[in-house]
């Protein structure tokens, strides 16, 4: 249902001339295809909460044909097109804007870390597909109700609360990544994880290998993006997600001061970050880590360096 807050003056003056300019134009391009469009994801909770400096990447959900619209998108505006049509999604890039439109789609999951079977959905469905309540609202885009939020799960309730939620018992059973998601929200939002999804946490830990290193690495890099990634690995290594990776690998005191010295020394890049967070492992823990995450040849050198320098 959609409840009774409207958000077009807030997208008109909280988010930067360019993305607010984008979304302009693909209301147009919508309008002219007649499809329904909405502004989707992290950037909807964030302006809730007034924290939209940073953004740089918009999500746009279209029920129908998402290709072909944002390939009559990146010719309005020029941008450089990227279609994955097995998913019916595309990306568009505009200098350091990215801007991804999607099929509203329903997704299953064979089994527990497997990647999702999609097909075609409704907004409601698509909502229903995201992992946390606080990123699954909706904002229309739409002529006859622009800037109307739209709420069918209690994002507004939880963000208000503070709570970071599941929306369904099997959320993180499907995609175990999850798992880092939660704590990175957590930690960067000052919320809590509430009881019955950190149950849900606990319990799913050991589904963390179902999803493969290349992709839980991934979420260990955007770990290492945040502001201060030393509280999400403290409070990774509180739940017990750490050990998922690797027995040998702990968040400390010890650590969180070397992050901290880190930045005071402008050093702090999530390469210099992982090679902290890895130095105290032995060379065959290192090694069985490094194969298992797939580290890039720049991080091993990286990891190496620092290895050497604290070590010796």
């Amino acid at each position: 249902m959609s409840i009774q807050i409207n958000l077009a003056k807030k997208i008109e003056n909280s988010l930067p001339a360019e993305p607010a300019a984008l979304i302009n134009n693909a209301v147009g391009v919508a309008g002219e295809r007649k499809r329904r469009l909405y502004l989707v994801g992290g950037v909807v909770r964030d302006l809730l909460l007034g924290q939209i400096s940073d953004v740089c990447d918009l999500d746009l959900i279209v029920e129908g044909d998402a290709v072909g619209l944002a390939a009559a998108f990146a010719e309005k505006v020029g941008g450089k097109l990227t279609a994955h049509l097995i998913f019916n999604t595309a990306k568009i890039e505009m200098g350091k804007w990215t801007i991804d439109i999607a099929m509203a789609r329903t997704e299953t999951y064979a089994k527990p870390g497997a990647l999702p079977v999609v097909t075609a959905g409704t907004l409601k469905t698509d909502l229903f597909r995201r992992d946390f309540t606080v990123n699954a609202m909706a904002v229309s885009l739409n002529h006859d109700n622009y800037g109307e939020l739209i709420d069918l799960y209690g994002g507004l309730k939880d963000l208000k609360a503070k709570i970071i939620r599941i929306l369904h018992n099997s959320s993180f059973t499907d995609d175990a990544t999850r798992i880092w998601r939660a704590i990175r929200y957590e930690q960067r939002l000052g919320f809590r994880i509430e009881p019955e999804t950190l149950a849900l946490l606990k319990r799913d830990l050991p589904l963390m290998k179902t999803v493969g290193g290349y992709r839980l690495r991934h979420e260990l890099e955007l770990v290492l993006k945040e502001k201060e990634p030393e509280k999400c690995l403290l409070r990774a290594d509180e739940l017990g997600a750490l050990k998922e990776i690797n027995p040998s690998l702990k968040a400390d005191d010890r650590l969180a001061s070397k992050f901290k010295e880190a930045r005071q020394n402008n050093k702090a890049t999530p390469d210099y970050y992982l090679g902290l967070l890895v130095y105290r492992l032995n060379d065959d823990e290192l090694q069985q880590i490094t194969k298992y995450l797939r580290f890039s040849a720049r991080q091993v050198k990286v990891i190496n360096e620092i290895r050497g320098m604290i070590l010796s």
